[in-house]
């Protein structure tokens, strides 16, 4: 019988813990890593009568990942605001009523595909689409003066479960809102 001597079996556990270790950082380190690069919100106006007001929040993943995130937890905040010389935050959009971001997440599951102010597991990730209308000369009217246009623009800020946060300014919208 070969007898092993103390500083092989102390070499074979160093090498076995340093093996464990590597394999749990990669397993723990990359879990909490997000698996998008960038989020995208875009958002358009349109005025025939009351004042249509859409915001489109997408962040590209697999819809695997995008169904994942949204389970554990994570949420979007959107913010909108008026273009001027200050950038002034607007009450009541994209939510009536409430001052402050408007937070959306899933509804505890991943919203179904068309459904509003819900996050979506989509096959190209993450999808939130906010749909409003107001009344024109109210909540997207952010110039006193009737003859300046309205400039407005949203910021969307996405946060996942482990505090990870990706924001995007959308394009401006310029009209008589």
């Amino acid at each position: 019988m070969t007898r092993v001597g103390k500083p092989a079996a102390c070499t074979a556990r160093a090498i076995a813990a340093v093996g464990a270790s590597i394999a749990m950082t990669m397993t723990f380190g990359l879990a909490s890593a997000p698996a998008h690069a960038e989020v995208q919100i875009t958002h358009k106006i349109t005025v025939p009568g009351l004042v249509r007001h859409q915001i489109d929040v997408h962040l590209p993943m697999n819809q695997e990942d995008a169904a994942g995130y949204i389970w554990n937890g994570a949420k979007i905040e959107v913010r909108c605001y008026g273009d001027d010389w200050f950038d002034d935050q607007l009450s009541g959009v994209p939510e009536r009523g409430f001052t402050g971001p408007g937070t959306y997440k899933g509804g505890p599951a991943p919203g179904q595909p068309g459904e509003l102010k819900v996050l979506t597991a989509t096959p190209d990730g993450v999808r939130l689409t906010i749909v409003n209308f107001y009344e024109k000369g109210h909540e997207l009217d952010e110039d006193p003066l009737w003859t300046d246009d309205d400039e407005v623009y949203c910021k969307a800020r996405w946060i996942d479960a482990d505090g990870h946060i990706l924001t995007d300014t959308s394009n401006t919208a310029r009209g008589k809102f």
